[in-house]
C-alpha cells in the first residue's frame, strides 16, 4: 500500500466513524462501515482507568457498547448526533474530533468533544483506539445517565449506568 492510499484509507475510516453518527444509524446497530481491528487491537480511554480493553476478548463489542451509548443517550436527546468533526490522516493511523450533542425537552443543549486517536498496523487494521472527552462530558453524563466518571476500575459501572437507562427508557437490551 502506497503512502497516499494508507492516507486516503485513514481518511475514509475517521469519515466512517463521522458518518455512523451523523445519520444516527448507530442507534439502529450500524457501526463503522471501513473500520477493521487486528487480532490483538485494544482499546484505551483515561475516562475508564489504566486497563487496556482487548478488544478480542472484551464480552461486549465495539459495535454493541456504540449502540448502548447512542441509545442510552437519545432517549434522554432524542436529536443526538454528531454535530461537528475534523480528521487528520496520517501514515500510521488518524485523529479525530468529534462534537457530540442534543437537545432536551426544554431546548438546551447538552454537548461535548471526544477526541479519537487511532493506530493502525501494515494493512490498516486498527491496533490501538484511545478516546479522550472534554469536562463538558461530566455534565452530559449526568443529564444522560444520571452519574459520570471518571470510572477508575475500568469500563464496567460505565457499561452498567448505560444498561441501566436503557432498561428505565424501555429499550431492550437482549437484541443488542
Amino acid at each position: 500500500m502506497t503512502l497516499e492510499e494508507r492516507l486516503e484509507k485513514h481518511r475514509r475510516m475517521a469519515e466512517s466513524y463521522h458518518q455512523a453518527y451523523v445519520k444516527q444509524s448507530v442507534q439502529d446497530g450500524s457501526t463503522y462501515d471501513e473500520w477493521q481491528f487486528a487480532d490483538d487491537a485494544v482499546y484505551w480511554s483515561p475516562y475508564f482507568g489504566d486497563s487496556l480493553i482487548d478488544l478480542k476478548t472484551n464480552p461486549i463489542s465495539v459495535r454493541q457498547s456504540a449502540t448502548m451509548e447512542a441509545l442510552s443517550y437519545s432517549s434522554t436527546l432524542p436529536d443526538w448526533t454528531a454535530l461537528g468533526f475534523k480528521c487528520w490522516a496520517s501514515e500510521n493511523g488518524f485523529v479525530m474530533q468529534t462534537h457530540f450533542g442534543g437537545h432536551d425537552s426544554d431546548g438546551k443543549l447538552w454537548d461535548f468533544y471526544a477526541y479519537g486517536f487511532v493506530e493502525t498496523d501494515e494493512v490498516c487494521r486498527i491496533k490501538r483506539w484511545e478516546t479522550h472527552v472534554s469536562p463538558e462530558y461530566n455534565d452530559f453524563l449526568d443529564k444522560c445517565l444520571g452519574v459520570h466518571g471518571p470510572f477508575k476500575n475500568g469500563a464496567e459501572e460505565y457499561m452498567a449506568a448505560v444498561a441501566k437507562k436503557m432498561k428505565e427508557a424501555g429499550i431492550p437490551i437482549e437484541k443488542m
